[in-house]
């Protein structure tokens, strides 16, 4: 699994595997930097929402430590930047209140919880696999009790975007519980009832997929979910994409697979290709599954030049070879894996 951009943010061309490889601990640190940089005193992120948006990219994206250390510059430019690190913090227009994605000042946090969760989440992050155990076995407990703060919320991106998929199971049973969703039928029921809200769209998705990867009923939460990718706003079906990847079942690889060969924007083509190859809370074998249609569209001319980029960049992070763009190689290749 490859954290490189797949794309330059100043040409659009696919980068190299030698490519903007920060360690994990330059990411932190640089996150640590921009939080500190966009505090500017008590108050300066509580009405600030971030979470789950529609403008953030839906794939692995890391840059080089040295854009986020420019970008903090401004309180502004600070928080923009984290749209950059991970697949889905960014600036939302949410509302404030509980199980918004938000970041806002309660009365009810009980502050030992609190401190609990961003502890393991920082530990989480840094590639620590028993804080994923005891994330997976606590969270339940944070669920009304703590919030989403600027802290948990760099700390949850970073292990959402770790190769570990175990971390990222847990990373998104911590974003339930920090966001106030239970893990059941009134759970799902509120957050239902938030999708229909265009301004709590984008958060909603991304938690109905969260949802259905924990178990609540994942059928019924890719169906709601599903109905979006038709939506006329690109964004919508951009987030749609991702809450599709978030639930992870099979029944989903033909939606993804369709969004990347059949949406007009490049936009969900692109967060489709990722979701399939590396991004959201798939295994390697329903990847593998989704390799087999794309091994049989590179020679198809229907393909416009970009999608084809996409597709050799997918198979390249499911399968770890570097095959260029020699079609039949990767068909071999395929042949040789089943």
């Amino acid at each position: 699994m490859s954290f490189d951009p797949w794309h330059s943010q100043a040409s659009g061309q696919p980068h190299t595997d030698a490519e903007f490889k920060p360690a994990d601990e330059d990411v932190i640190r640089t996150l640590a930097e921009i939080e500190k940089a966009s505090r500017g005193g008590p108050s300066a992120t509580s009405n600030i929402p971030i979470g789950p948006g529609t403008t953030g990219p839906a794939f692995l994206r890391i840059v080089p430590p040295a854009i986020f250390i420019a970008a903090a510059l401004s309180v502004g430019a600070a928080v923009l930047a984290l749209n950059f690190v991970g697949k889905h913090l960014v600036l939302s227009s949410g509302r404030s209140g509980r199980g918004r994605g938000a970041i806002t000042a309660r009365t009810d946090v009980d502050s030992n919880l609190q401190a609990e969760a961003e502890q393991l989440l920082q530990r989480l992050a840094s590639g620590d696999a028993g804080a994923a155990d005891e994330i997976l076995e606590k969270s339940a407990g944070w669920t009304g009790k703590t919030q989403r703060s600027a802290t948990a919320s760099q700390w949850m991106t970073i292990a959402l975007n770790r190769p570990e998929l175990h971390a990222r199971e847990a990373a998104v049973r911590a974003e339930l519980a920090l966001d106030g969703i239970t893990e059941d039928e009134a759970g799902l029921t509120f957050v239902e009832q938030e999708v229909g809200d265009p301004n709590q769209r984008a958060w909603a998705l991304w938690m109905l997929g969260a949802l259905g990867n924990r178990g609540v009923d994942p059928v019924h939460t890719a169906k709601i979910i599903e109905a979006y990718l038709s939506d006329p706003a690109v964004d919508v079906r951009a987030s749609a994409v991702n809450g599709l990847a978030l639930v992870g079942t099979d029944e989903t690889i033909p939606m993804m697979l369709d969004r990347f060969r059949n949406d007009p924007s490049p936009v969900v083509q692109e967060r489709a290709a990722c979701a399939l190859a590396e991004s959201g809370m798939y295994t390697h074998e329903q990847r593998m599954t989704a390799a087999a249609s794309l091994v049989s569209w590179l020679d198809d001319p229907l393909l416009n030049s970009q999608q084809r980029a996409w597709t050799f960049q997918a198979l390249r992070d499911i399968s770890g070879q570097n095959l260029g763009t020699d079609s039949a190689a990767w068909r071999n290749w395929y042949e040789g894996s089943r």
